[in-house]
Parts: structure tokens; C-alpha cells; sequence
């Protein structure tokens, strides 16, 4: 019953007819009827994909906006550790600035800013504690 077809009336201009014939020869199409059958199925899907892009357009948005949300957490959390740190070496460097001249202060900026430069990033508080335990047996060795 699928293959069963039936018999509809409807009017179209003269232009369109003669749009029909000209371009069901180039389609290949023997009858006017499987070329508006085809037509109709083609511009129904372009409607479809229509309002499939308008969903998923939604979709991929409430997509991107979780994985900015997530990313955010992310951030926050890496921030909030980077000023933890900073904030325990400045209370540290802060008790030993009294014993400290301006040249010494001045190296400790450069080593800094090319640690940094090099590294891009800032230095840990693990690898700065580890390399002032390195220069502390270094000078009880001499």
C-alpha cells in the first residue's frame, strides 16, 4: 500500500509548469509526477535541515556555555592557589628582607623576571624551596 499513489488537483502557474518540463528532462524524470514528488521530498528536507539548525544551534550553545562554566571553576581554582603561594612567599620573603641589601634584592628580581622569561611561568614554591636547599649544602660542602 506504501507504493499506492493517488490522484491530486492542484494549480500552478504557466511559468511553473513550463519550469517542470524543462528541468525534468535534465533530472532524468519521465513523468511531471515523480519530478514534483522529488522536488516536494527535496524541499521539505531543506526545511527540515532548517529547523534542525535552529536546535542544534540551542544545543551548541548550551553546550559552550557548560564548558565556559567549567572552564571558570578551573581558572578560579588556579587563581585562588597562585595567591595562596604568593601570598606565603611574600610573607616569607618579607621576614628575610631586613637582612637583605639592594644588590642582593636587585638579583633576586632578575632571577625572577628571567625565570619567568624562560619558563614562562612563575616559579614554584616547591622548585624555589628545593634550589634554596641546593645552595644551603652547596655552601656547608665549602
Amino acid at each position: 500500500m506504501e507504493n499506492q499513489k493517488r490522484d491530486f488537483t492542484f494549480y500552478l502557474p504557466p511559468e511553473t509548469s513550463a519550469k517542470i518540463d524543462a528541468h525534468r528532462c535534465l533530472e532524468g524524470k519521465t513523468t511531471r509526477s515523480e519530478f514534483v514528488d522529488k522536488a516536494v521530498n527535496f524541499y521539505c528536507g531543506v526545511l527540515d535541515a532548517d529547523n534542525d539548525r535552529a536546535f542544534l544551534g540551542d544545543e551548541i550553545i548550551k553546550a559552550m556555555r557548560a564548558i565556559v562554566k567549567d572552564t571558570e571553576g578551573r581558572i578560579f581554582s588556579h587563581f585562588r592557589s597562585q595567591d595562596i603561594s604568593l601570598s606565603m612567599l611574600t610573607v616569607l620573603f618579607a621576614a628575610n628582607l631586613a637582612n637583605m641589601s639592594k644588590e642582593e634584592i636587585a638579583q633576586v628580581r632578575k632571577e625572577a623576571v628571567e625565570y619567568v622569561d624562560d619558563n614562562f611561568r612563575a616559579k614554584s614554591f616547591v622548585v624555589a624551596q628545593r634550589e634554596q636547599r641546593e645552595l644551603q649544602e652547596e655552601d656547608e660542602f665549602e
